[in-house]
């Protein structure tokens, strides 16, 4: 048991060091809600989990692109130049997305450490699309 709470933990900090070291800001979810209120519209946020996830709960205004893991592109009308937050459900899927924005020239991209679920644990205002 202890020996997979620590290869646990090894992963768990091993992944966002990795993408840390490779351009990949970290942004805690405590981090985001302060740059929520007045700083809103100087980033962009891009949620990149799948349709059924996004519907379940998502923060309010942000740019759905379901299918980013395969296509990895700043969505039409974005620019460069501003900064990109990149959602995903677990924080795993979201530092790939935002790598491969920084090689395509995005200045500052940070991934949202622990995805939605550390946004909703830490008591992050979310809506939902559930029908």
């Amino acid at each position: 048991m202890v020996v997979f709470i620590i290869l646990s933990c090894g992963f768990i900090f091993g992944w966002d060091l990795f993408w840390f070291f490779m351009g990949v800001r970290p942004l805690f979810p405590w981090q985001l809600r302060q740059k929520t209120g007045a700083e809103r519209a100087a980033f962009l946020l891009i949620d990149v989990r799948t349709q059924a996830e996004y519907n379940l709960f998502h923060i309010d205004g942000v740019r759905h692109v379901p299918d980013a893991m395969l296509k990895p592109v700043l969505p039409d009308g974005c620019n460069p130049e501003t900064p990109v937050i990149v959602i995903c459900m677990t924080g795993h899927r979201s530092p790939v997305v935002a790598w491969s924005l920084k090689k395509q020239g995005v200045r500052q991209v940070y991934n949202l450490t622990w995805g939605m679920l550390g946004w909703k644990l830490w008591g992050g205002a979310t809506r939902s699309s559930r029908k």
